[in-house]
């Protein structure tokens, strides 16, 4: 403290400058109006304090202009901190105009905030149109491998089947067939027939009433089979005028007696003939398949041929005794 400095300067001075609160010494106590003067000054030190810590709440009691400063400085930031809160919640509006550069500063904040906002909305709004443009890609693209898969579905439904009669086709046959005799091989009691059928004269059908005549012999005789057949059994045009079928799970007793009705469903049909003329025929072969009849390290297609050839034989048979009938193999099983 300089020596000139007076007592109530140093005691003002300390009082200003020091963290702690300080009492009006005992020679100055008859100072008039100092204890109102200190008291406003510990009350600023306060506010001022609270103010440090980011406390704007506390209240200031004194009045006058220096009173008025402080009073508007604590409403302004109370308002600041109220208007931050709100562009926190996305108001991006907000201005200030009463604090100079901190205003400034504010609302350069809140312009450029704006300016983000608006161009992460462009953003988003052309992230959701590429969105929906995938979308709508991505739904084209599924739409076209459906309509692949169902055309790939058609295009295989087509190859394994006759078009005429609808019926499958003699590669589907053996493909399904040779399935089936592998069942039997790995079966105890595996069983099975092999039917094969021929139309009777069918050559005088093409040759006297024309070919036209002659596909719907074709398709009455398949029409007809289908309907007696089970679900489990393979039924093909081998070719021509020949069909074939594999009865699953049959004995010989139960193929003879299918095809003994098949060939009775085919006789009792109307003849597509004109007025009905040349009645509608077939012979019939059948060959039995038994496990215990099969070489178990026999291949399934040979398996299969061997027995088709049973069956074709018995089928000639028939033919050379009089047509109109079902023979059977010489060999139950193979």
């Amino acid at each position: 403290m300089a020596e000139t400095e007076s007592p109530l300067v140093a005691f003002l001075t300390g009082l200003i400058r020091s963290p702690q609160n300080q009492e009006v010494p005992p020679e100055l106590s008859a100072v008039e109006g100092l204890e109102p003067l200190c008291q406003a000054l510990l009350d600023l030190k306060d506010v001022l304090a609270s103010f440090s810590k980011g406390d704007f709440s506390k209240k200031y009691r004194q009045t006058g202009s220096l009173a008025g400063y402080v009073k508007a400085l604590q409403s302004n930031i109370r308002h600041l901190a109220w208007q931050c809160v709100a562009v926190a919640d996305g108001d991006l509006t907000q201005q200030v105009d009463f604090m100079g550069e901190l205003s400034e500063a504010f609302n350069r904040m809140t312009a450029s905030l704006a300016a983000k906002h608006e161009e992460i909305q462009q953003k988003q709004e052309q992230l959701t149109e590429l969105t929906r443009n995938l979308q709508q890609e991505i739904k084209k693209k599924e739409e076209i491998a459906d309509a692949l898969r169902a055309s790939e579905e058609m295009y295989r439904e087509r190859s394994l089947h006759d078009p005429m009669t609808g019926l499958y086709n003699r590669a589907y046959f053996f493909e399904s067939a040779a399935r089936e005799m592998d069942s039997i091989k790995r079966q105890t009691s595996g069983r099975a027939c092999i039917v094969m059928m021929d139309i009777d004269h069918f050559k005088r059908f093409n040759d006297t009433y024309g070919h036209i005549c002659g596909d719907a012999v074709i398709k009455l005789v398949a029409s007809s089979v289908s309907g007696i057949l089970r679900k489990s059994d393979i039924f093909a045009r081998y070719g021509g005028e020949e069909f074939v079928i594999f009865l699953a799970n049959a004995n010989l007793e139960t193929g003879s007696a299918i095809a003994e009705r098949i060939r009775a469903t085919v006789e009792a049909q109307p003849s597509p003939a004109p007025g009905g003329q040349a009645p509608v025929t077939i012979s019939v072969g059948l060959c039995s398949l038994t496990n215990a009849g099969v070489d178990s390290s026999a291949n399934c297609d040979q398996i299969l041929m061997n027995a088709l050839a049973a069956a074709d034989a018995a089928l000639y048979q028939a033919k050379d005794s009089g047509r109109n009938r079902v023979c059977v193999a010489a060999k139950a099983s193979l």
